[in-house]
């Protein structure tokens, strides 16, 4: 505790936006591994079991198993369960219409993380001109022992204001990029998950069309 007083200290001013950026960042960063463990994870099981089940026509056993879960591709899934009786526009509609709605949730906030991305090398810049002005100030009027301590302590200030903001720019950025991937990947599987159900749904009246013309043809042949 004492050594991140000292470090606050010896950064000067600039030290406490740095401190309250890096505490937003930190907050966003736990806060978006929360939402992502439990919205942003793949559903290929969930998948599987649903198109099963529509394969043999128990679309409403299907609904309440994606009704059970969360996440983008659940949502979407159940959207295209709830609505299938429309047409595939219709249906279309109405899925991105839902998973939109977490896809926002899962986009929350990484803007703050791009942002501390940006300014937290730029408040660092600040913190090292502050530093070294002092420095200079120091320099033009050294004197005696002390004016080179004060040399000392400007230097100082100026390299743990750039360390501090280059450490929170660097977690910020890896961060934000993690869950933007993340996010990409979630859309993608939402996407390919509603597209492989409508199919499903598509081709089982084709199929019963199908077997029941065959099945005329058959009787027709008898005849």
């Amino acid at each position: 505790m004492q050594g991140i007083i000292h470090l606050i200290q010896a950064g000067g001013v600039v030290m406490y936006p740095l401190l309250l950026l890096s505490l937003v960042t930190g907050v966003v960063i736990v806060e978006r591994c929360l939402t992502y463990r439990k919205l942003g994870r793949s559903d290929g099981a969930l998948l599987d079991q649903v198109l099963s089940q529509c394969r043999v026509g128990r679309h409403t056993e299907a609904l309440g198993r994606c009704d059970a879960r969360e996440g983008a591709t659940a949502a979407c899934l159940g959207a295209v369960l709830r609505h299938r009786h429309l047409p595939a526009a219709e249906i279309e509609r109405r899925v991105e219409e839902v998973g939109q709605a977490v896809f926002q949730r899962l986009e929350r906030y990484l803007p703050v993380l791009d942002t501390s991305a940006t300014i937290a090398p730029l408040l660092g810049l600040l913190g090292t001109i502050l530093g070294m002005v002092g420095t200079f100030n120091s320099i033009a009027g050294a004197r005696s022992r002390e004016s080179s301590d004060a040399i000392l302590a400007g230097i100082g200030e100026a390299l743990y204001a750039t360390a501090t903001g280059l450490i929170i720019a660097i977690a910020a950025f890896v961060a934000y990029n993690a869950f933007a991937a993340r996010l990409r990947t979630v859309t993608a599987d939402a996407e390919q998950a509603t597209t492989r159900l409508l199919n499903v749904l598509t081709e089982l009246p084709a199929a019963a069309m199908s077997a029941e013309s065959r099945g005329d043809r058959a009787a027709t042949r008898a005849e």
